[in-house]
């Protein structure tokens, strides 16, 4: 064609350029994108006036960055991908990994009106028309949804494969659940009691009995108290170290090697800390230690019988069978670091130390306004100092 083309003229600026070829009688324009060489020609019936405009067009968004070509990759190969390679590279491990994939199936259900379609289809109102079904799930899948769905419009953007992201348009709202909202109350200082008491009647299991106190007593995460090792205590310092948590590993507990809030790409775990023992505290780790610990890991807690870890929803069930004397609405694991972080600031401990105690980021906002109840009891005694 080389030969046969006439007229050939630099666009400039490396932009391109643009010819006339004899043998196929129209004109072309070739430019680089993205790495690669690309060739725009001629349409049928298309005036070389119109031609030229559409290679001016062109040529200004190539200059401002706002160029794409329309792309068949879909929003959920994107989301796919995305996912894969963040758990590829390292950045996340296998529990926000399966938090992921499930968070996808959700999306795969809810969205299933625009996830088909090549990304650079989809519009803002395509969104809207799924928020009906969003709202099925709960507020914190609502977020992890939105999440997903912002981050890989974002991605399509900086690829090149859209020219603007659906999700900053400034009239689409994240949508509110259908669902109420389940808060999780401490225990009353009653209820606490009453727990106590349940816990010293026959026939307890021992080991059971002792991680629930201990949570009571620390407010470790459940994970943490049932990765606890020989290594985390020291008796002549009276200080237990957190380093690690159980985290589940295609689809299986499984002995981690950080805390929850480890982040990875900095290599920080914040959620790793040492604190001093309550003389209650102490004293339910030296009956655990009484015992002989015979196992690989030299775990504190484990199932014997099984010869496995001890599991969070063995706690959690053993919580429900003590639930039957009506302790409380609702009682897990969590209930008890609620009620743990609760006491410590009816008794005024500095919140500060609160948050270095149970693995939360010092100057976070949760350790108050999701983990602290206010008993009746409590609201009683500071009212008598109105009057």
């Amino acid at each position: 064609m080389g030969a046969k083309n006439r007229r050939r003229k630099s666009v400039g600026n490396g932009e391109g350029s643009l010819y006339y070829s004899e043998t196929l009688k129209r004109w072309f324009f070739q430019f680089h994108y993205n790495g690669q060489r690309k060739t725009i020609q001629q349409k049928k019936n298309e005036k070389v006036k119109e031609f030229k405009k559409r290679v001016t067009d062109i040529k200004f968004m190539l200059n401002n960055g706002s160029y794409f070509e329309n792309d068949k990759d879909t929003f959920i190969k994107i989301l796919e991908r995305h996912i894969e390679q963040k758990y590829k590279d390292n950045l996340i491990g296998d529990s926000t990994y399966t938090r992921d994939l499930g968070t996808k199936e959700q999306i795969k259900k809810t969205c299933s009106n625009f996830i088909n379609k090549p990304i650079y289809l989809i519009t803002v109102d395509d969104i809207e028309d799924a928020k009906d079904n969003i709202r099925e799930y709960s507020n914190n899948s609502i977020n992890k949804i939105w999440r997903l769905l912002y981050k890989t419009f974002n991605i399509a953007l900086s690829r090149r494969k859209i020219t603007f992201n659906p999700m900053n348009d400034e009239t689409l709202n994240k949508p509110i659940s259908k669902k109420e909202t389940k808060r999780i109350h401490a225990l009353t200082i009653d209820e606490e009691q009453k727990l106590i008491e349940c816990l010293n009647l026959p026939n307890i299991n021992e080991q059971y009995k002792q991680i629930v106190l201990l949570q009571l007593n620390t407010g470790m995460r459940i994970g943490e108290i049932l990765a606890l090792s020989n290594d985390c205590i020291d008796l002549e310092k009276n200080t237990i170290t957190v380093y690690r948590t159980l985290t589940k590993k295609n689809n299986k507990y499984i002995l981690g090697k950080h805390t929850k809030t480890y982040n990875r790409r900095t290599n920080i775990d914040k959620g790793k800390r040492i604190f001093p023992m309550t003389p209650e505290t102490r004293k339910i780790i030296l009956e655990v230690l009484q015992k002989k610990i015979t196992n690989f890991d030299n775990l504190l807690f484990w199932d014997y019988q099984r010869n496995s870890l001890i599991l969070p929803k063995r706690i959690n069930d053993f919580l429900d069978s003590l639930n039957k004397n009506n302790i409380s609405n609702y009682l897990r694991t969590h209930t008890l670091r609620h009620t743990f972080i609760t006491r410590c600031q009816e008794k005024s401990m500095a919140l500060v130390v609160i948050q270095a105690m149970v693995g939360h980021i010092e100057g976070s906002s949760i350790t108050s306004d999701t983990y602290t109840s206010v008993s009746l009891d409590f609201m009683k005694d500071e009212i008598k100092k109105i009057g």
